[in-house]
């Protein structure tokens, strides 16, 4: 944690319609009081050459000074099960289930407590500093600590139980390897302890994953898998204990049962049923990953619904976070005047200041018929991302080598979680990601990366289309083919990486019915998510070959709907047959420029050229030119329609794009007869059957270019050639 002030807020939704409120939760550090304006977005300071930034400020009521008061980041998944009088002192008991830790890191974490602050009565099973075992029993003056000598083994199953017999005051503490396939030992560890006084009577609040501290909080949380955890009536000997563990979790109890979890249940509600129908159900908190493999997983499928009872388990983590849950500290009415497009609360205070960014739909009386997609599916996979501190080291020549305090924010304040592609503190894939909470990359400044270009793409959007609309993938996701209602012409974010299937059907629709579609970036349409079906914001993305082998095997279907997550291409759906280009390779150093090929003189392409006599395109822009950072190319294999031009091709980029390549087969030859270089972005244009066409850059860069001299430059002009032609209804003919 930083000793720097600073201002950290969230909202309670990325997309409002004129007319609806939108509140914003802010947590101030160091600071008393803070202000508040709200600004339209329409670029970032990007530079000498780049449009100055200066922000149109919109005048509301709500725009001036508020209390400041800091808010606790409260990281870590856990289940909360509400207050039980036959929890607070429930005599004979037995506490049992199957776990694989995976991360101990010289803290206690919790399996199961109803320790009460401060550890005054209650009972925990837990792992201690060194990995342990170890029953605790609550005690008006300490807490009395029982354990074993043997720390359980990480990424591997156990059965754990303690059992307490207040007649014959005997404390016993079981753990049992379990079979894991890897020919390891396999037995019972125990340990039985006579003359034990019971434990202190508790309050009968119950956590799974964690144990509260002196005040109440959630702490000690547990790093690993837990499945089928169970609270007896009885006190179950040694005997019966190792006769538990060699059954499945799911086999029907010989005993009386106070609480019998399912971990699986509905993977989309946040209810964690209890079976016993004591009334014991307990509450999901921060998002831990469901619907992953148990301790008897059999390797049938990989999908967790034809196998429930091989899927019972859930993933905790310390580091989890879907939402801190702070209080709210103001709310925005949108005025009905306000038009569509990306705006934020600007929040500051002393020489800090942080934006909250939001997007305002169309309003009811208005008819755009171009539409800009905001990809907050991408943002909220990116959220946070520290792992570019790794990529910058990795690629060459990087021109992101410095820091912003907006980008030291993620470091400074890890309590708020990370991006998809930073793993889990265990080693573990992270699959949730959620923007429900502050975002230190989701700012108009900082590392160029996917919100910043967008900006630029928003800009040159409000230069050429004042009347455009915004919505988001969300929206899209939520509402389908409805959410491009009266819209003729798609233009897509920089980087729209992340899609669900309900998003590409609704795509799919919009270019049946003749839609036409602007692809202003690279690398997009290439992940498969989902959305959470009721929460914000929320999205899962699991992939089909883990980097890290120990984990994510088997676990390649989404918990939020069950379809298989990982790359479009294979399952079926690569994105050259939908935008004719798709992810070649990637860097991060200095971009570089298109050349036009001999299909620019078509008669069919002919207007994207209107005005342009030069054959370099998009040699400048903030990182010095329009092909760059993410780029794609053509490949009929995966479905690039035979009638597509490549109009115009990127050349000279640096040695670094060589490091990593998304395939080795490309062509240098596609219908067109000028050669290209093997690692280029294909600039592509192709007619739909229905009247439509696609235009796709290929580039993550190409934005970055569009605002440089006051958007006079060629690469802007192309995009506004296409754009006028697009809006023009007449149709497009396919070529014979």
């Amino acid at each position: 944690m930083s000793d720097r002030p600073a201002i950290l807020a969230y909202a309670d939704g990325d997309s409002v319609k004129p007319g609806e409120t939108i509140a914003f939760a802010v947590s101030c550090i160091k600071l008393d009081s803070f202000d508040c304006d709200f600004v339209r977005l329409l670029g970032f300071d990007a530079g000498p050459e780049m449009p100055t930034f200066q922000p149109p400020v919109m005048p509301v009521p709500e725009a001036k000074r508020y209390p400041g008061r800091e808010q606790p980041i409260r990281a870590g998944s856990y289940i909360k099960v509400g207050a039980s009088q036959r929890l607070a002192d429930p005599g004979s008991i037995t506490i049992c289930a199957c776990v694989m830790p995976t991360l101990v890191a010289g803290q206690p974490r919790c399996l199961l407590s109803t320790l009460t602050p401060g550890g005054g009565g209650g009972i925990a099973l837990r792992l201690e500093a060194d990995g342990c075992l170890a029953a605790i029993l609550g005690n008006p003056g300490e807490p009395r600590v029982y354990r074993l000598d043997r720390p359980l083994p990480l990424w591997l199953w156990s059965f754990v139980s303690l059992s307490y017999d207040p007649t014959h005051h005997r404390l016993q503490v079981l753990a049992h390897r379990l079979a894991s396939g890897t020919h390891d030992h396999v037995g019972a560890t125990w340990l039985t302890v006579d003359d034990v006084d019971p434990p202190a009577r508790g309050d009968g609040c119950l956590l799974i994953g964690a144990e509260r501290d002196d005040s109440g909080i959630p702490r000690h949380h547990f790093n690993g898998k837990i499945e089928r955890p169970r609270i007896l009536a009885a006190a179950l000997s040694i005997e019966d204990l190792i006769n538990l563990a060699s059954r499945k979790p799911t086999d029907p109890l010989s005993w009386p049962c106070l609480a019998d979890w399912n971990l699986l249940g509905d993977p989309v509600s946040e209810i964690v049923p209890d079976e016993s129908r004591s009334g014991h159900d307990g509450v999901f908190i921060n998002q831990p990953t469901r619907a992953v493999q148990g301790s008897n997983w059999a390797s049938p499928t990989m999908d967790w619904r034809r196998a429930p009872d091989q899927y019972g388990a859930a993933h905790f983590h310390h580091d989890d976070i879907e939402n801190p849950g702070w209080q709210e500290d103001l709310r925005l009415a949108v005025p009905a005047d306000w038009p569509s497009g990306c705006y934020a609360a600007r929040l500051r205070g002393a020489d800090v200041e942080f934006f909250v960014p939001f997007f305002v739909r169309q309003s009811a009386d208005a008819t755009s018929d171009v539409a800009f997609l905001a990809p907050t599916a991408t943002y909220a996979a990116y959220a946070n991302l520290t792992m570019q501190r790794q990529t910058n080291e990795y690629n060459l020549g990087c021109l992101a080598s410095s820091y912003t305090p907006l980008d030291l924010l993620a470091f400074e304040h890890l309590g708020l979680g990370k991006s998809l592609y930073d793993p889990h503190d265990d080693g573990s894939e992270r699959c949730i990601g959620s923007l429900r909470r502050p975002v230190a990359n989701l700012q108009p400044g900082g590392w160029l990366w996917n919100f910043q270009i967008d900006l630029c793409l928003l800009g040159w959007l409000a230069h050429v289309a004042p009347d455009h609309q915004t919505l988001t993938d969300e929206d899209l996701d939520r509402e389908g083919l409805v959410a491009l209602e009266g819209c003729q012409v798609l233009v897509t974010g920089s980087h729209p990486e992340y899609w669900s299937l309900p998003m590409l059907q609704a795509l799919d629709g919009f270019l049946a019915r003749g839609g036409r579609l602007m692809y202003l970036g690279g690398n997009g349409f290439t992940s498969a998510i989902d959305y959470h079906p009721q929460r914000k914001g929320l999205i899962e993305f699991r992939r089909r070959h883990s980097r890290n082998g120990r984990f994510g095997a088997g676990e390649a279907h989404s918990g939020f709907s069950g379809r298989p997550c990982g790359m479009w291409r294979d399952l079926g759906r690569p994105e050259q047959s939908l935008v004719g280009v798709g992810y070649l390779t990637e860097a991060f150093d200095r971009g570089s420029y298109y050349r036009r090929l001999a299909a620019s003189d078509d008669i069919r392409a002919r207007f994207i050229f209107e005005g342009i006599a030069e054959d370099i395109v998009g040699d400048f822009g903030i990182i010095g030119g329009a092909a760059g950072l993410e780029i794609d190319v053509v490949d009929e294999t995966l479905g690039t329609p035979r009638h597509a031009l490549v109009v115009a091709a990127s050349e000279q980029h640096g040695s670094s794009y060589a490091h990593t390549l998304g395939g080795l087969d490309f062509f240098i030859r596609l219908w067109n007869d000028a050669p290209r270089e093997p690692i280029r972005a294909d600039m592509t244009f192709f007619e739909t059957p229905a009247g439509g066409a696609v235009f796709s850059v290929g580039s993550i860069a190409w934005g970055s270019s569009l605002p440089y001299a006051d958007y006079s430059n060629n690469a802007a002009r192309i995009s506004e050639n296409v754009l006028r032609r697009f809006r023009d209804p007449t149709p497009f003919l396919m070529p014979d």
